[in-house]
Protein backbone atom coordinates (compact mmCIF):
# COMPACT_ATOMS: atom_id res chain seq x y z
CA UNK A 1 0.00 0.00 0.00
CA UNK A 2 1.57 3.08 -0.96
CA UNK A 3 1.19 6.24 1.60
CA UNK A 4 1.34 10.05 1.31
CA UNK A 5 1.95 12.99 3.02
CA UNK A 6 -1.35 15.07 1.21
CA UNK A 7 -4.08 14.04 -0.92
CA UNK A 8 -5.25 16.84 -3.21
CA UNK A 9 -8.73 16.25 -4.39
CA UNK A 10 -9.33 18.22 -8.10
CA UNK A 11 -7.06 19.48 -10.33
CA UNK A 12 -7.91 22.58 -11.17
CA UNK A 13 -6.14 25.70 -10.65
CA UNK A 14 -6.32 25.90 -6.92
CA UNK A 15 -5.41 22.02 -6.61
CA UNK A 16 -2.42 22.05 -9.06
CA UNK A 17 -0.98 25.07 -7.26
CA UNK A 18 -1.82 23.19 -3.70
CA UNK A 19 -0.13 20.33 -5.10
CA UNK A 20 3.23 22.12 -6.31
CA UNK A 21 3.50 24.03 -3.18
CA UNK A 22 3.46 20.63 -0.79
CA UNK A 23 6.00 18.54 -3.53
CA UNK A 24 8.15 21.95 -3.36
CA UNK A 25 7.74 21.42 0.37
CA UNK A 26 9.06 17.98 0.26
CA UNK A 27 5.73 16.17 0.82
CA UNK A 28 4.95 13.47 -1.26
CA UNK A 29 1.03 14.22 -3.38
CA UNK A 30 -1.93 12.35 -4.63
CA UNK A 31 -4.04 14.27 -6.96
CA UNK A 32 -7.74 12.64 -6.75
CA UNK A 33 -10.21 13.89 -9.96
CA UNK A 34 -12.60 11.85 -11.67
CA UNK A 35 -12.29 14.06 -14.69
CA UNK A 36 -9.13 14.91 -16.89
CA UNK A 37 -6.23 16.69 -15.47
CA UNK A 38 -6.82 20.54 -15.44
CA UNK A 39 -9.78 21.62 -14.04
CA UNK A 40 -13.24 22.74 -14.91
CA UNK A 41 -11.77 26.04 -16.83
CA UNK A 42 -9.09 24.85 -19.05
CA UNK A 43 -10.74 21.71 -19.63
CA UNK A 44 -14.67 22.71 -19.71
CA UNK A 45 -14.99 26.76 -19.52
CA UNK A 46 -15.38 28.74 -15.76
Amino acid sequence: MQQFDAIVIGTGVAGKKTAEQLHQAGKSVAIIDKLPFGGTCSQRGC
